[in-house]
């Protein structure tokens, strides 16, 4: 418990030093459609822990810099991808695919 505590401590004080440190976005919350980006942040993705490989807790090291987009969709919902590259801008159209890509439109 001690460690977990600390460990969240870490990412929130990294996060306050710079880029936000952030989890994944998680498939299950990923849809297709067409949107516009609202904004492009700056952020640092924490790679998920991975029991199988004797996974250990998050670390604000190991995370990777990242672009997290967020897609104004048509129902009024806001939908999140992170890239690699800032390939988008605010007001950008785009499509959201199945395989969580966002292709210009």
């Amino acid at each position: 418990m001690r460690i977990a505590s600390f460990a969240v401590a870490f990412l929130a004080a990294h996060a306050l030093a710079g880029e936000p440190v952030v989890a994944p976005v998680p498939t299950e919350k990923m849809q297709p459609g067409y949107g516009v980006v609202e904004s492009v942040t700056e952020v640092r993705v924490v790679p998920e822990r991975s029991a199988a490989a004797g996974g250990s807790a998050p670390s604000a090291a190991r995370a990777k810099p990242m672009y997290r987009v967020a897609v104004r969709m048509p129902d009024g919902s806001v939908q999140y991808r992170d890239l690699a590259k800032p390939e988008f801008r605010a007001g950008d159209h785009v499509l959201l695919t199945n395989a969580g890509d966002i292709l210009p439109d």
